[in-house]
Order: C-alpha cells, then sequence, then structure tokens
C-alpha cells in the first residue's frame, strides 16, 4: 500500500496531482484556492479523498480500465452525485461536472474484473442503493481513516497498512455484496440544462479569440435567454457570463503557468481579453492574485527546476 498527501494552494497544480486521471480544472468562484488529496492505492484498488475551498468546474478522463464509485461526504448538487446512494462514474472519453465550495468526495477504484455485473449500461452514470445505515458507516470509516492519514509523518507504518488494506477491502465487499445489482441509469448528463450548459462550454472553447455572445450562443442553440441563463443557474450555480468568462480567465492562467516567458497581453488577447484594464482587474477578482504575480511565480518555479 502506498499513501500520497497533497496539499495545493493553485487550482492547476491540485488538478495534476492525481496520478493516472487527466483532469483539468477551472475555478469559477473568486478567492485563493486550496485544496487536498489524500491518495490510499493498494493491490487492484484505490481509495482517494479530494477536497477543495472554491467552488471548480471539472473535467476528466479517468482510467478506463477501473470501475469508480464515488461516495460524497460534502457534495451540494445532490442530483449528480446523491448522498443516499453510491455513483458510478461512466466510462466515457470526458467527463465533466461543476463543484461546489467546499465540496468533500470519496472516491475507490476497482478493478474492471471484478463485479462484472457493473459492466450494464457502463457509458452511462449511474447509481447503486445500499441501506443509508450500511453507507453511512462505510463511508464515515473512510472518512476517519484518510483524517487520520493526513497526521501521520511519513506514511503509516507496515503493520498498520495491512489494517488499513483491510478495512478498505471489508468496505468495498460491504457496499458492493449488499447494494442493487441492478444500477439505476441517472438521466442528470443527458437533460435538457446540461446539454445547453456543455454545448456553451464547448462552442466557447473552440473560438478562444472570438467567444461567441449570449445572444449567439442563444441563436446557435436556438433557446431564449431565460433558459440559457436558467440551465447556467441550475447546473453551475452562476449566470452564463461569470461562468464562460471564468473559463477563458483559468485559460489565461495556465498559460502563464505553463510559458512564463510570454507577454501577460498575449496570453490574454488568446483567450479574447484585449482591454487590459478590464482583463487585470477580473483576473484579479477570481483568483486574488494578478497576472504578473502568476507569472513571477511561475518563472521561479521554472528556475528553481533547473
Amino acid at each position: 500500500m502506498t499513501v500520497a498527501l497533497h496539499h495545493c494552494e493553485d487550482v492547476t497544480d491540485h488538478a495534476q496531482r492525481l496520478n493516472g486521471w487527466q483532469q483539468e480544472y477551472d475555478q469559477i468562484e473568486a478567492g485563493r484556492f486550496s485544496g487536498d488529496i489524500v491518495d490510499v492505492t493498494g493491490q487492484g484498488v484505490r481509495l482517494f479523498r479530494e477536497s477543495a475551498n472554491l467552488g471548480l468546474a471539472h473535467s476528466m478522463h479517468f482510467p478506463a480500465s477501473q470501475w469508480h464509485l464515488v461516495l460524497p461526504i460534502h457534495w451540494p448538487n445532490v442530483s449528480l452525485f446523491p448522498s443516499n446512494s453510491i455513483t458510478v462514474l461512466p466510462r466515457c472519453e470526458e467527463f465533466w461536472s461543476v463543484a461546489s465550495s467546499h465540496y468533500d468526495l470519496l472516491v475507490v477504484s476497482i478493478d474492471r474484473h471484478r463485479y462484472e455485473w457493473l459492466e450494464r449500461d457502463e457509458r452511462r452514470l449511474r447509481t447503486l442503493e445500499v441501506s443509508t445505515s450500511l453507507l453511512a458507516n462505510v463511508r464515515e470509516q473512510w472518512r476517519t481513516m484518510t483524517d487520520y492519514l493526513q497526521t501521520v509523518r511519513g506514511g503509516p507504518p507496515t503493520s498498520l497498512q495491512r489494517v488499513l488494506s483491510h478495512q478498505l477491502e471489508e468496505g468495498i465487499e460491504l457496499l458492493l455484496g449488499n447494494c442493487s445489482r441492478s444500477p439505476t441509469r441517472d438521466g442528470t448528463c443527458y437533460r435538457t440544462r446540461r446539454y445547453i450548459v456543455d454545448r456553451c462550454h464547448a462552442l466557447t472553447r473552440a473560438r478562444p479569440d472570438d467567444p461567441p455572445s449570449m445572444m449567439a450562443l442563444c441563436h446557435q442553440l436556438k433557446i431564449s435567454r431565460r433558459t440559457l441563463q436558467y440551465s447556467f443557474q441550475e447546473e453551475t450555480g452562476q449566470s452564463p457570463v461569470h461562468y464562460l468568462r471564468a473559463l477563458r480567465l483559468n485559460a489565461v492562467r495556465r498559460s502563464l503557468l505553463r510559458t512564463p516567458t510570454q507577454r501577460i497581453a498575449d496570453a490574454a488577447a488568446q483567450q479574447g481579453f484585449f482591454h487590459q484594464s478590464y482583463f487585470s482587474r477580473e483576473y484579479r477578482r477570481l483568483f486574488r492574485e494578478s497576472p504578473s504575480a502568476t507569472l513571477y511565480r511561475s518563472a521561479e518555479a521554472m528556475v528553481d527546476g533547473l
């Protein structure tokens, strides 16, 4: 068993800390980011707990060789990850979700050759029904386990690793041995308002230097502005203007972190920000630091890595 602990003060760094998962996170809520990951890996099984203080948009590609089961500790959007059931992530090219501030998730991954009955409707988001008390007990056991691991310097001793492995395997057997064998297909990913947000997301990223206006999005999707507003408010908790602007600001931030030798104005222009004072104000509002401060930190990190 291996245990990895990560504490990150940057959302881009946080997204890259989960080995094997290809993720891109966009900070959509203003403030200084702080996130934690506890990653426990055993033989054919993995448990990680991820939490963060700010609202994020998640885009991820997870390992196709495993089933991934989600047990939320705190996730306000219960329509995506209900607290009273186990959610099975779908086998797909890309999965996205929007997390509210102070989210806290447990995810357990198991090799696909186990519990082959999970293959039914594997390309859909599904839920497994299990008794409320059993689910609460296992979730609390894993929550306290990960709480404890965050306090252990240098990782747990070998004798304790065996106990943790046993508890992890026992929890999986209890949950999947006593849940419904007919997963409930969840329509969340396919309902109209989620489709609208997804399409707007894609259309904005397809033209980063000339992002479509709200009117253009409504015209292309053949919907009213009210429908657009309602869809974003329900799915992201934000207006379409704020959400889509945050995506573009995050793209500028990733560019500055990746290439600290570039000019800030050039990075901003690539995402359609040509008014520098407006861009700097919105960037500082979202990330609580100036673009130049981001660029400086990135340049320092590059020097330290040489």
